[in-house]
């Protein structure tokens, strides 16, 4: 059995394969991530654990590789031919060119981060999963220009006041998110999202308002760098 364990700065996530089929997978917050050991294991059977993320080379590990690499092995399962991936996380996001093995990251900040719509979910004081389904029953965007902490709430602040509803003003945070993010990639007709936080849908919609590339989304966006390390699993024992 090859096992992909992504242990990030918020979740952690498995995916088991066996003869390259996806037999187990499953998300839990970072700290909790020895639960995912057990889940799905087979005690009678060979097992390779490839590791990526921010504890890559903390947890239990027979190789561990960059995110970079997990996520171009990952997304070439659902799509062949992608081009260019961006990958979402807590803490920062990477774009990633395959078509000549290049990536820009983006860690200086909350700016274009899943932390950034965590900080706008606190604010409202509703769950970060809510933001996509109050996005849809949003009729205008409100303008929001930063996405650093403190200047963004600040201008959420100025726009509730100015009239806008909370609906609205969620809108306008996923447009600037987007837009921050557009600024690191490169012209590519179809472009590939990764990460948990594109499982919001408002920012996948703010994507496709914003940048002219096709936009895609894989099934199971969140995991799909644990099923990359475990597809390296594959590479390095091809007999399980």
């Amino acid at each position: 059995m090859n096992t992909g364990l992504d242990v990030g700065s918020t979740t952690a996530k498995i995916v088991r394969l066996e003869s390259g089929i996806i037999t187990a997978s499953k998300v839990v917050p970072s700290h909790r991530w020895k639960e995912l050991l057990e889940y799905g294991n087979k005690r009678d059977t060979i097992e390779t654990i490839v590791s990526t993320g921010y504890f890559r080379r903390t947890v239990p590990h027979t190789a561990a590789i960059t995110e970079i690499t997990a996520a171009s092995l990952g997304v070439r399962y659902y799509i062949p031919d992608a081009q260019v991936i961006v990958d979402v996380g807590g803490q920062d996001t990477k774009v990633i060119d395959l078509r000549n093995n290049t990536f820009l990251i983006n860690d200086k900040c909350s700016a274009g981060t899943g932390a950034f719509l965590e900080l706008a979910a606190h604010y409202f004081d509703i769950p970060v999963e809510s933001l996509g389904k109050l996005h849809t029953r949003a009729r205008r965007c409100a303008l929001i220009n930063n996405t650093c902490g403190v200047f963004a709430i600040s201008e959420m602040i100025s726009q509730l006041v100015g009239g806008y509803t909370m609906e609205e003003v969620i809108c306008g945070i996923h447009q600037a998110f987007a837009r921050r993010i557009a600024q690191m990639i490169p012209p590519v007709e179809t472009l590939v999202l990764i990460g948990g936080t594109v499982l919001n849908t408002g920012i996948v919609e703010s994507f496709e308002s914003i940048h002219s590339s096709t936009v895609v989304v894989p099934p199971s966006p969140q995991t799909v760098n644990a099923l990359g390390a475990a597809l390296y699993g594959k590479k390095l024992r091809p007999e399980i």
